[in-house]
This record gives C-alpha cells, structure tokens and sequence, in this order.
C-alpha cells in the first residue's frame, strides 16, 4: 500500500462525525474509512448497473426450455402468476402516481386499489 501525505481542507465537523460513527482513532484513518467506503460504494453501483446480458436476445435464449427442464418441469400456477402481475401492476401504478404526484387510483367501489 503506497502513502501519500498531502495537505487538504475538510470541514472539522464532517471530519469528526466520522470519526464518531466508524470509531476511527485518528483524522487519518477516518479519511481512509470514507474514501475506502466511497469507492466500494461506487464499485458496487457499477457491478449493479450492469447488465447480465448484451442484448434481449440473449435473455430470450437463456430462459427457453431447455432438455434437463423435461426431467422435472417447474410447477408453475397460472393463478398465482395472474395475482402476481396484478400485484406488479398495481405497485408500479402506486409508485408512478407517487412520482408524478398524482391522487391513487380507485376502483369502482371508491377504495383505493391495492
């Protein structure tokens, strides 16, 4: 690990709230626990950001059937997927109505939908 010293401003009240939530005890390691912490926060955003395939194409391939599926086909309720998908659809309406600042919808017995 290469050290550097260098001369830098940092307001003395962030500075010592680090300190006080890592428990770091010197300046010098509470600016190394923060610089650390940022960077594994930006590595993470970028692998998440990521996509885990190139193009649909390829998303499409992966999900088909495949021969070993046959073996022991997944137990798949069609039911349960419609109540799933309705649930998806209300949450997203829930949520662009929150963003847009929209009142929520209601269904016609004047309750707002689930």
């Amino acid at each position: 690990m290469a050290v550097m010293k260098m001369t830098m401003h940092i307001d003395e009240d962030v500075l010592a709230q680090v300190m006080d939530l890592t428990g770091a005890a010197s300046k010098t390691q509470a600016v190394e626990i923060a610089l650390r912490d940022l960077a594994r926060r930006h590595k993470q955003r970028k692998l998440f950001r990521t996509p885990l395939y190139d193009s649909p194409q390829q998303w499409d391939d992966d999900i088909k059937p495949k021969p070993s599926d046959l073996l022991d086909p997944p137990d798949i309720d069609p039911d349960a997927v419609k109540r799933w998908d309705a649930a998806l659809d209300a949450r997203r309406a829930r949520k662009r109505a929150m963003l847009l600042n929209e009142p929520p919808a209601s269904d016609s017995a004047g309750t707002p939908s689930a």
